[in-house]
């Protein structure tokens, strides 16, 4: 039985109400969609039955609509929440999906959250990721793209977003499309309850190589480490700003998450799971599966495995960390540029150039 938090209104179904868009054309383009790929919304715009302009609207519908159902759950207050927060994104060549994607976080956020930042990290991209992030910043400041110059790997870009971030909650997902932020209130709303709260996709919507391998991996670092999390590399995850600057961040390839994960785990924070969506990729390809990936994720366990015996943190008062514990400290607090002259990252040093873009 599907949870009932995963229950949002359809696309389609909003379409047909708000903007008269025909349940014939509705079903052709869900066969296109099934064909072919691609995403709802962009294919409405594609066939001339809804508008851009449109298309946000249904977005904030949506999201209007989880806002308010999910607002029930909170212990006080409602959606938008106050606290400021970053969204973190690593992408390498998702220029086919991230304009729909970054479409839709505009669109939705602000139903969920009163100040917001979307960090837009370019992990060496050699299409138009850049320029696609580019083209969104100069319209919304609140959209910025932080460059890695060569390909660095994706624990390296999602290391260099939450570095990166600026609002006091950080979350981090990825930049292909398969989440969906209208689950983003299903973590929000645990937030009370737990310390990190991560997603644990209800039904992975990837190949069985890809599932399998995923179950073996996580074999491994509970065996190595203790660490029970239902779906480890789960990329919709939800930190505090003091877990954050907690965390030291060495991974450069997919064995990131079981590094960050290690250390909340034996940082004694509490972690809470909840289900969320998870789409099959619409464009652009996949790198998850590739040996080479999995080879450099084994190769790094070594860094994860230094955490076996890791002190808990102590955080004097809420939301801050003792200062007399900064020494694994990674977050660095950004002006409009990552690097100075001496190629120093604010402090820590960096492997390799990056350029920040408003």
């Amino acid at each position: 039985m599907w949870p009932i938090e995963l229950e949002v209104p359809r696309l389609g179904e909003l379409a047909r109400q708000f903007a008269d868009v025909s349940s014939a054309d509705i079903e052709q383009a869900l066969e296109v969609q099934r064909s072919e790929g691609g995403r709802l919304g962009a294919i409405l715009i594609r066939a001339g039955l809804v508008t851009e302009d449109q298309l946000t609207d249904l977005l904030r519908r949506q999201a209007r609509w989880v806002a308010t159902t999910r607002s029930r759950d909170l212990p006080t207050g409602e959606f938008p929440l106050p606290t400021p927060m970053s969204i973190c994104m690593p992408c390498y060549n998702e220029a086919q999906v991230l304009d729909e994607v970054l479409t839709g976080a505009i669109a939705m956020l602000p139903e969920f959250l009163d100040e917001f930042e979307i960090v837009i990290v370019d992990d060496g991209s050699k299409d138009e990721t850049c320029a696609v992030v580019e083209a969104f910043a100069a319209k919304d400041s609140r959209v910025r793209l932080v460059r890695h110059e060569v390909n660095r790997g994706y624990g390296a870009s999602v290391a260099t977003g939450l570095r990166a971030a600026r609002g006091e909650l950080v979350f981090f997902t990825d930049g292909d499309g398969q989440f969906n932020l209208l689950d983003l209130p299903q973590l929000l709303v645990q937030l009370p309850n737990y310390d990190v709260v991560v997603g644990y996709r209800y039904d992975r919507a990837d190949h069985a190589m890809r599932k399998f391998n995923a179950f073996g991996w996580k074999m491994v670092i509970r065996t190595l480490m203790g660490l029970k999390i239902r779906d480890l590399d789960c990329a919709f995850k939800v930190f505090p700003r003091r877990v954050i600057d907690r965390l030291n961040l060495e991974a450069e390839g997919a064995c990131i998450s079981a590094e960050i994960m290690c250390q909340c785990a034996r940082g004694g924070v509490t972690i809470g799971e909840v289900p969320v969506n998870h789409y099959p990729r619409s464009l652009g390809k996949a790198t998850g599966a590739n040996f080479k990936v999995i080879l450099k994720a084994f190769r790094e366990l070594p860094v994860v495995r230094k955490y076996k015996n890791m002190q808990p943190w102590v955080f004097d008062l809420p939301g801050r960390v003792d200062p007399s514990l900064d020494d694994t400290v990674t977050h660095a607090a950004l002006d409009d540029t990552l690097v100075d002259e001496s190629g120093e990252l604010n402090g820590v040093a960096s492997s390799s150039s990056l350029t920040t873009t408003r």
